[in-house]
Parts: structure tokens; C-alpha cells; sequence
């Protein structure tokens, strides 16, 4: 792939709100639905989302949960990772996983 991708961190409801276009590629949740559940996970205050963008365009994203466990200490749980339909196979989802 030739062009950058950035990665930048989602902060907010509404800022989080703006990757449901592109979850609506894999799933069939309304977008009331969807704000609702998001919402509720944002509460549990251990929720974080990240986005993958090429010249601004928003073509990845992924939440994913921070916690401490016993057995490992400190960890990330990756969650409901997309990339636009149009994108994949690119590295792009890779590029949000690093």
C-alpha cells in the first residue's frame, strides 16, 4: 500500500460514533443500537478505540479493552476489529494491531 496509514485514538461518544459507517460493512445493528451498547461499554471506563486513517479517509477500526489479570498482568483485548471492505488484505488491520 502506498499511501500513510495513521492510526489515531477515538475520544468520546460522539467521536466513536463517527466508525459506524464502516462497522455497518460487517454488521446489521441500527445505529441507535449501536450507540446504545457503545455507550455502556464506554461506562465500564476500561473501553478505548482506536482508527486507521489513509489521507483522512477513515478505513480501519478497532475497540479494545484494557484490564489487569492475575496470570498476565496488564493486558489489551482487541475488539470488533473492520476494515473497509475495499481495503482488505492490505496490512491495515495488522498496522492497528502493532
Amino acid at each position: 500500500m502506498s499511501d500513510e496509514v495513521i492510526i489515531r485514538e477515538l475520544f468520546g461518544l460522539d467521536a466513536m460514533m463517527t466508525i459506524f459507517p464502516l462497522y455497518s460493512q460487517v454488521s446489521r445493528l441500527s445505529e441507535a443500537v449501536f450507540r446504545q451498547r457503545l455507550s455502556a461499554m464506554l461506562a465500564q471506563s476500561n473501553y478505548r478505540f482506536i482508527a486507521a486513517y489513509i489521507n483522512e479517509r477513515m478505513v480501519g477500526a478497532s475497540g479494545f479493552w484494557t484490564g489487569t489479570q492475575l496470570w498476565c498482568g496488564k493486558y489489551v483485548e482487541a475488539d470488533h476489529v473492520v476494515v473497509d471492505s475495499a481495503l482488505r488484505s492490505h496490512g491495515i488491520g495488522g498496522e492497528m494491531m502493532a
